[in-house]
């Protein structure tokens, strides 16, 4: 009888009612406009999977605009669909920048922690960064070759040329005479 009564709660043992506590466990995150807003880039930590274009604070609005703008003029894209495919591609270029440039930041972070100008810490990034960067650069590539092909297909179409049904790329090939 003694255990029971050790394991019975007091009213001096009991937790207070905390309403906070259970708000921010029930929570859903914010629910008006501003509020979507202010934390929608929360997430963001190197951008390479961003799906916004621009990252506020990192790269300019009129830095992408530039670069959208040459994308789609060197493609000469026209009409609704050749114009997305061609801004896909844009995307894709832009992230792959990205991805670049993440890249020479973590080898630039490791020869800030290098002991000497002969460590062999300072020549690669780390394995979960190698990771990271050889799985986005191979998906963004795939992404901008497939928005390439299916623009030049539209627009051979569009001219009136022939398209084949499957493409295939090779690389490494050398180009036939």
């Amino acid at each position: 009888m003694d255990s029971i009564r050790s394991t019975q709660c007091s009213s001096d043992t009991v937790p207070p009612f905390d309403s906070t506590a259970i708000a921010v466990r029930r929570s859903r995150g914010p629910q008006t406009a501003e509020g979507k807003a202010r934390v929608r880039l929360n997430a963001v930590r190197h951008g390479i999977s961003a799906r916004h274009a621009v990252i506020p604070g990192v790269e300019r609005v009129e830095d992408w605009e530039e670069h959208r703008a040459a994308v789609l003029a060197s493609v000469a894209a026209e009409g609704a669909l050749e114009i997305a495919l061609a801004e896909r591609a844009a995307h894709a270029v832009w992230r792959l920048q990205r991805v670049a440039a993440y890249e020479t930041y973590t080898l630039a972070e490791r020869q800030a922690i290098a002991a000497s100008k002969n460590d062999p810490v300072r020549f690669a990034p780390r394995p979960e960064d190698v990771d990271k960067i050889v799985r986005y650069e191979a998906h963004l590539s795939r992404q901008l070759y497939q928005a390439l092909h299916e623009l030049e297909a539209l627009q051979a179409r569009r001219q009136g040329r022939a398209t084949p049904l499957a493409r295939l790329d090779v690389h490494g090939l050398p180009e036939a005479p």
